[in-house]
């Protein structure tokens, strides 16, 4: 992972507005495998933030699933808010599967 986040902050770098909700979004990821939750969480919240400013719904619905997945492993109820937003943004998208998929496996 320390590879693959070295190379996206080059590619922020020179695509901002391109990369750099992946760049957040992998850095939530890493500082929530290291245990380091409330600085994931914000990450995450800036993936969300920055994917919509850009006009990424796609990586937005991801980055809100993740965020989603994170809020469950640490039993925090606000996941049902950000699963909600993922599957609203995946219709929006035209992903009906992905939506049919995360609302047949959600762990409500």
């Amino acid at each position: 992972a320390g590879k693959a986040l070295s190379k996206l902050e080059i590619f922020a770098q020179n695509g901002k507005a391109n990369c750099e909700h992946k760049l957040l979004l992998l850095q939530a990821e890493t500082k929530s495998f290291l245990g380091e939750n409330d600085e994931a969480f914000g990450k995450y919240e800036s993936a969300i933030a920055v994917a919509e400013e850009n006009g990424f719904i796609h990586e937005q619905a991801i980055a809100n699933e993740r965020t989603g997945d994170f809020l469950v492993r640490n039993g925090d109820s606000r996941a049902s808010q950000y699963y909600g937003e993922s599957n609203t943004l995946y219709l929006q998208w035209g992903a009906q599967c992905k939506a049919d998929h995360l609302c047949k496996n959600l762990p409500f």
